[in-house]
């Protein structure tokens, strides 16, 4: 890997921020293509008959919520392991030692911008739900609400598998 670029926690956001500008930018010309100007939480709001008997959003965000707090604690433990790896260096590091300490500020960027863009994720989803059930007409959930959802999700995925496999990568090449 590139030595220089795993010397800062920002770098992470750059590489971060363009699928997540990416996701949001489909999501909107997606909802401009179709027309699509706001989404369904529950789908048995749609018009379409077939989807009447579809349920509700809340089986869904139960298993939005359990992933994400999933990574999240993932994530918020492999900080901890690296600052306790760090920390518990003497002066004379192994290689392994000199690696983790090459590859650690990338590293807690990602798991740091996991846990942040999940957090958001979840805080965003559960304001938008519920000015949604709180609206007659259910059309609170507008195209750039949805494609901030899926870019905050998304983006929190990724920085979680972009953090265990930078670090793979970094220690054992």
């Amino acid at each position: 890997m590139i030595i220089w670029f795993n010397s800062s926690v920002w770098h992470s956001l750059w590489v971060l921020c363009v699928p997540g500008m990416g996701a949001f930018v489909w999501v909107v010309y997606e909802a401009v293509a179709r027309k699509q100007w706001y989404y369904f939480f529950d789908p048995k709001h749609n018009s379409d008959p077939r989807l009447a008997d579809a349920g509700d959003f809340l089986p869904l965000w139960g298993r939005y919520e359990g992933l994400a707090k999933l990574a999240i604690t993932l994530s918020a433990g492999a900080i901890a392991f690296l600052i306790s790896t760090l920390a518990n260096q003497h002066d004379a590091q192994g290689d392994f030692g000199r690696k983790v300490a090459a590859v650690a500020p990338i590293v807690v960027g990602y798991f740091g911008s996991a846990v942040l863009f999940l957090i958001l994720f979840l805080l965003w989803l559960t304001y938008c739900y519920e000015s949604y059930c709180h609206s007659a007409a259910h059309d609170t959930y507008r195209a750039w609400k949805y494609a901030l959802t899926q870019c905050l999700g998304w983006m929190g995925f990724l920085a979680f598998v972009l953090g265990f496999a930078w670090i793979a990568a970094n220690l054992f090449s």
